[in-house]
C-alpha cells in the first residue's frame, strides 16, 4: 500500500547501518529506500546567499521525497535514520485506511513527541490500558494537540500536491518541519492523526540529534515518548529516567510531585 523511504545524510554512516539492521531485523528491509539526506549547512538561499541550516535541509530532504512521488498510486511512508518500526507497521496503515475509507486524512504519524501535559498523560494512559487488554489499535486526531516529530509517518497519496503547496509557500524557510505540519493542523488545513499504541519509536541515536546536535536536554521527553511504543521496556525506560534525574528535590518540589500523583489518580476527576 506504499512506498517506503529513509532519510540519511552521506557521513552518518552509524545511523545508517544501525536502521538497515533494525529494518533488516524485522523483515522490513525490502521495503525501503534510503534518500541521501540534503545537508542544509552546504547551501545558501536568497539574493543576500544566507547560509542554510540543519533545520533546512531537514525541511528539503523531506518535501524532495513527496515531490518524487507525485502522482504514485501509493501512499508514502517517510521515516528518519533514528527510527525503530514495528514490524507490523504496515498493518497500521491497512486498518487505518480501512477505518477512514469515507474521510480526509492527509497524514497518519506512529509516534510524535507528547506534550508533558497532565490530563493527555491520564487520557493516554486509560487508552492505553484498555487498548492493550483488548489487544486493539486506535487513531487519535491531532489537530489541537503540541505535538512535535517527523521520525515516521505516512502521507496520503491524494495529499501531496496540496501538502507540498502549502508546506513549501506557507512559512518562513528556517520554521522547522514538524512545527510547520502541527501550525497546519492546528488552523484545520490538513487533517493529522496518530497510531495508539504508537508503532514506531526513536533509537538511542536520537540523543544526538543531526538537526540540533547535542539533543540530551530532551531526553527525559524522549523517554516518555518512547512509554507508548507498543513493544516498550517500560522497566528500562524507568530506569533511564532515574539515570537522568539524580536532584534530589527541594519541599516545595516534592508537594507538586505528590500533587501530580493525586491528580493522575483513577479517582480524580478533572473540574
Amino acid at each position: 500500500m506504499y512506498n517506503g523511504f529513509y532519510i540519511n545524510l552521506d557521513r552518518d554512516v552509524q545511523r545508517r547501518e544501525s536502521l538497515e539492521q533494525r529494518l533488516e531485523e524485522s523483515g522490513l528491509a525490502g521495503c525501503y529506500q534510503r534518500f541521501s539526506a540534503i545537508d542544509g549547512r552546504s547551501i545558501t538561499y536568497g539574493p543576500e546567499a544566507v547560509p542554510g541550516s540543519g533545520v533546512l535541509g531537514c525541511t528539503l530532504s523531506h518535501l524532495s521525497i513527496i515531490k518524487g512521488q507525485l502522482g504514485s498510486s501509493r501512499h508514502v511512508h517517510i521515516v528518519e535514520d533514528d527510527a525503530v518500526l514495528h514490524p507490523h507497521i504496515g498493518r497500521v496503515l491497512e486498518k487505518f485506511v480501512e477505518l477512514k475509507q469515507d474521510e480526509e486524512w492527509d497524514l497518519l504519524m506512529t509516534d510524535i513527541f507528547l506534550p508533558p501535559d497532565l490530563y493527555l498523560f491520564k487520557y493516554l494512559h486509560e487508552s492505553y490500558q484498555k487498548l492493550s487488554a483488548s489487544g486493539s489499535l486506535s487513531f487519535f486526531d491531532i489537530g489541537s494537540w503540541e505535538f512535535a516529530g517527523t521520525n515516521s509517518y505516512f502521507i496520503n497519496k491524494r495529499s501531496m500536491e496540496k501538502f507540498l503547496q502549502m508546506m513549501e509557500h506557507a512559512f518562513p524557510l528556517e520554521t522547522p518541519y514538524d512545527l510547520r505540519i502541527r501550525e497546519l493542523a492546528k488552523r484545520g488545513e490538513i487533517k493529522v492523526f496518530v497510531c495508539f499504541p504508537f508503532f514506531s519509536t526513536v533509537s538511542e541515536l536520537s540523543s544526538e540529534s543531526t538537526i540540533s546536535g547535542d539533543f540530551t536536554h530532551v531526553l527525559p521527553l524522549t523517554e516518555y515518548r518512547r512509554a507508548f511504543y507498543v513493544a516498550a521496556d517500560w522497566k528500562a525506560i524507568a530506569g533511564n529516567l532515574d539515570t537522568i534525574c539524580t536532584e534530589e528535590a527541594d519541599t516545595l518540589t516534592r508537594i507538586y510531585l505528590n500533587l501530580i500523583r493525586c491528580l493522575v489518580s483513577p479517582q480524580h476527576e478533572a473540574f
